[in-house]
């Protein structure tokens, strides 16, 4: 599972490489979305704060929801978030 908060850069270039791989599109999702504890379970999260920006465009705050679901369900590990983020800046050039 992934430690966002001590891969909160990685996290963030994932999702910024991914907008750009399949959109063609630079946003800066700063202040998109924080790291927070589920007071339950006691680990990290990621909650969408999306800004109009986002939500002013549906295909892209359905494709930020999904990979930031994806995340938050432990479909990654570091070392595969890692090479997912390699792959994307791969294929941007």
């Amino acid at each position: 599972m992934i430690d966002h908060n001590e891969n909160k850069y990685l996290v963030y270039e994932y999702l910024v490489l991914s907008i750009r791989k399949n959109f063609n599109l630079e946003i800066n999702l700063f202040n998109e979305y924080i790291l927070a504890q589920n007071i339950v379970s006691k680990t990290r999260i990621i909650v969408p704060t999306f800004s109009d920006k986002i939500t002013s465009n549906p295909r892209i705050k359905m494709f930020l929801t999904a990979l930031i679901l994806s995340l938050n369900s432990m479909n990654y590990n570091v070392t595969d978030l890692k090479k997912e983020v390699e792959y994307l800046k791969s294929s941007d050039s």
